[in-house]
């Protein structure tokens, strides 16, 4: 899949991260893959049948304490669903708002 350049930072994974997708009350799950990440936004792919709900929880359990985000469906396509976060940032700084070093502060 062709993934559009934007201004935000993407991670692209090398091997998908498994995940888990939660409706917001708990009834209903389906495992799938991370594909990539930003700060506001995601490409994930399930595994199972379709996931129905317009906003459910991303959970990432494959490693450390488990991490999750909600989100909002803006697109899907087949088995891949595009995910917009809701809330605060993750924490992905922009190119832009990073400090600029010095080849000294490496030394």
């Amino acid at each position: 899949m062709i993934i559009e350049e934007k201004d935000e930072p993407r991670v692209k994974f090398e091997r998908p991260l498994n995940i888990t997708v939660t409706s917001i009350d708990g009834t209903g799950c389906e495992k799938g893959h991370l594909i990539h990440i930003s700060d506001y936004e995601a490409l994930i792919e399930l595994t199972g049948r379709a996931f129905e709900s317009s906003e459910f929880f991303l959970l990432l359990t494959g490693f450390g304490n488990p991490v999750f985000r909600r989100c909002e469906r803006s697109w899907t396509h087949g088995t891949q669903i595009g995910v917009k976060f809701k809330g605060t940032s993750i924490g992905i700084n922009s190119e832009k708002e990073l400090p600029k070093l010095t080849s000294r502060e490496f030394i």
